[in-house]
């Protein structure tokens, strides 16, 4: 968040942590999968932006920590040009455009945030 002053650091920390979160696919190829249906995934969830010559592209990541690995990859694929289309206790809904062999299709994400243990 942007103010005049800056953000303490005894406050900091509650902005640049990761966020656990269970993700529902709510569509396939852009058409509504059966409630009953619901494929749940876990992982970290991010959101990035990448600039391409004057345009600024964003997009939702959730993400696993490889095993061996230093690095994290994609669980499912990404949410380009996501939006908060609604948000609840808890719950965030997010749509956006997916990419599958070579198209483009409608995807919704309900993620359910996970709460942090206690440290």
């Amino acid at each position: 968040p942007q103010c005049e002053r800056p953000v303490s650091i005894a406050i900091r920390h509650c902005y640049d942590g990761c966020m656990q979160a269970r993700v529902y696919l709510l569509r396939r190829n852009g058409r509504r999968v059966d409630p009953r249906e619901d494929r749940c995934f876990n992982g970290t969830l991010m959101v990035d932006a990448t600039v391409q010559g004057h345009a600024i592209f964003s997009a939702a990541h959730l993400r696993q920590q490889v095993v061996r690995g230093s690095h994290q990859e994609d669980v499912v694929p990404p949410l380009y040009e996501p939006v908060l289309a609604a948000i609840g206790a808890g719950v965030l809904l997010l749509r956006g455009y997916e990419s599958r062999d070579g198209a483009g299709y409608v995807q919704e994400w309900r993620c359910v945030l996970e709460e942090k243990s206690p440290a």
